[in-house]
């Protein structure tokens, strides 16, 4: 899987080093993914995907900076990214599935409402990495008690 998954990276042009770096750009495109759901991706969405994964992973300014561009060319191909969820899901302990959530939750909800698109989407993907609905809402639940 993880040779299909760098192949799918050399077509578009990207190379990876390591596996924490195809980690690292799934996460980050599912997340760029969650940002344009709605019809827009505002300089709020955006700063909002760097923080966190410059949070989430210790990224240097110049690893986000790559990271987050190659991220956001991968979303526009949104039909790939259902593949990054299988890297993840078999991959990521139950806790950082859900901290992906959580940070999908704050994308979602970075412009104040909740989108119904927005919403689909992280419950598809919190179906393909399997983590269960009590999960996902309770991620929900902390991400709306902290904004």
């Amino acid at each position: 899987m993880l040779a299909s998954f760098k192949d799918f990276f050399k077509k578009k042009g990207i190379e990876v080093e390591n596996s924490s770096e195809e980690y690292h750009l799934a996460c980050a495109a599912i997340l760029c993914e969650a940002a344009a759901m709605d019809g827009t991706f505002d300089d709020s969405e955006k700063e909002l995907i760097k923080n966190l994964l410059k949070r989430q992973f210790s990224l240097n300014e110049e690893e986000l900076v790559n990271l987050f561009d190659q991220a956001k060319s991968l979303a526009e191909d949104s039909s790939q990214l259902y593949g990054f969820t299988k890297v993840i899901k078999n991959t990521w302990d139950l806790e950082r599935k859900i901290i992906m959530l959580e940070m999908m939750w704050e994308v979602a909800y970075v412009d104040g409402t909740l989108d119904a698109a927005e919403d689909m989407l992280i419950r598809r993907i919190a179906g393909l990495i399997h983590v269960e609905d009590r999960d996902r809402m309770k991620a929900k639940q902390r991400v709306l008690n902290k904004i």
